[in-house]
């Protein structure tokens, strides 16, 4: 019987001593926990936003020179590689008619041998001007606007890592209609440069907007209410964080102006982000907020479009 009983109590101890242990895991859990936030300071500078269009290099100056009658090739007096001025003599008939370039240039391709008998339109050689080169890119008609003759454009070689200064010269007065857009033919005059490569791909970027000496602050420090009104996070004077309004200006996907609500050399809090919220497709990751009160500065809220 004595036995009985010391069991009975060693199963109430040990019950009460799981029962503590699980309201302290209850308790632990139930406490909130301390945000780790990131400090982001804001900055002055400036910022610019851009239309862009690709396509490829081109040369501006080009001869194909053809067979205008049935002949027979006598000599050829260049070689392909060689460079030509305007009006070189550049092949004979054995009736001593000559062809002569039209362009300086290169000779790029010979396409006939001496004592050949040509028919008339056939191809004899082609002359390329490798210093004179251009850009066409094709410009959606709701970016029309963007271009214009005379405007600056950067021109980007992926390949070979290089920008190279542009101005566009032309815009096709008539464009193409294809899948539901019209598209019109922007021609861009590139500077001289030797590493440049007729077909390379290249990519133009021609200016939309632009502000200078403005506040700003990276994308990623600042949120966005269930109202879709932009707020960052700043210490307060318990260094509690506290919300702020603020104000969007222009924005080019990495940075954006802060028209109102910071000011130059703030520190922004940006929260960490926590686990996603719900599961399956439809769950969102989110950033955890404290409640705080906010603060709206005297302007609206304002907001500018970025165009690629």
């Amino acid at each position: 019987m004595k036995n009985k009983k010391t069991g009975n109590k060693k199963v109430i101890i040990w019950s009460v001593i799981g029962l503590l242990a699980v309201a302290s895991g209850i308790t632990l859990y139930a406490m909130p926990q301390k945000t780790s936030y990131t400090e982001v300071k804001t900055t002055t500078g400036n910022l610019a936003t851009n239309y862009s269009f690709s396509g490829s290099i081109e040369a501006k100056n080009r001869q194909t020179v053809f067979a205008d009658k049935t002949m027979q090739i006598k000599t050829i007096k260049v070689q392909e590689g060689e460079q030509v001025s305007t009006d070189t003599v550049l092949m004979t008939t054995i009736i001593g008619g000559e062809m002569k370039s039209k362009i300086a240039g290169e000779v790029s391709s010979i396409y006939v041998d001496e004592n050949a008998q040509i028919m008339p339109g056939a191809k004899l050689l082609d002359i390329v001007d490798y210093s004179d080169l251009q850009l066409k890119v094709q410009v959606d008609e709701y970016d029309l606007s963007a271009v214009s003759n005379g405007k600056d454009a950067t021109v980007t070689i992926h390949s070979i890592k290089e920008d190279v200064n542009g101005k566009i010269t032309t815009v096709s007065k008539e464009g193409e209609y294809a899948n539901g857009v019209t598209t019109f033919t922007a021609t861009i005059s590139l500077a001289n440069d030797s590493n440049l490569r007729v077909g390379m791909s290249a990519e133009a970027k021609v200016l939309n907007q632009s502000v200078t000496n403005v506040v700003l602050l990276p994308m990623t420090a600042i949120q966005f209410d269930a109202n879709n009104s932009p707020y960052v996070l700043i210490k307060d004077s318990n260094n509690a964080p506290r919300t702020v309004a603020i104000t969007l200006g222009l924005n080019d996907g990495v940075h954006a102006e802060i028209k109102s609500g910071v000011t130059a050399n703030d520190t922004v809090l940006v929260p960490p982000i926590v686990t996603p919220t719900g599961f399956g497709p439809g769950s969102q990751m989110r950033q955890s907020t404290p409640e705080t009160q906010t603060e709206t500065p005297q302007e609206g809220s304002g907001g500018a479009r970025v165009n690629e």
